[in-house]
């Protein structure tokens, strides 16, 4: 009788935990423009079996280049934030590869990189309703003031 009552409750919270974390799918959340220097940053996250196994978080201009493949743009920004779209890049893919709940996130945002960071948390969050609910339309984000191009790159 108690393994049968402790098997219940065990399959029981497995139902509960199944339905709080992602749904399988592929998610792309992208800002609305092109920013001041022709990109303009996507993040894309695909889930299987409820985890995230693939992250992109990248800028995309209209002939569809990436901006992490852009080495003129990379040699801009190296100097001014330490860092590179490549770099970037990485990070966010290696803090979210791997999660099923997106309570475990743990991505400060990349020094030097202060909007990068912060249009990162914006999609971030865009997609957190969609990818709980299997919901797989791109989302449109709108847009995040950058900073002028007197202040750097834009990163």
């Amino acid at each position: 009788m108690r393994r049968a009552l402790l098997a219940a409750v065990c399959c029981g919270f497995a139902l509960l935990l199944v339905g709080c974390g992602f749904k399988d799918g592929t998610y792309t959340a992208e800002f609305q423009s092109f920013d001041s220097l022709g990109y303009k940053d996507r993040l894309q996250i695909t889930v299987e079996d409820g985890v995230i196994t693939d992250a992109q978080f990248d800028g995309v201009n209209e002939a569809g280049g990436l901006k992490s493949e852009d080495e003129a743009y990379a040699k801009r920004m190296r100097p001014l934030c330490g860092t590179d779209p490549a770099g970037i890049r990485q990070y966010y893919s290696d803090a979210l590869t791997g999660l099923d709940d997106p309570k475990e996130l743990e991505a400060d945002g990349v020094s030097g990189a202060t909007v990068s960071a912060q249009h990162f948390e914006a999609l971030w969050q865009a997609l957190q309703s969609p990818m709980k609910k299997g919901e797989t339309s791109p989302v449109v984000v709108a847009d995040i003031p950058e900073f002028s191009p007197e202040e750097g790159i834009g990163e």
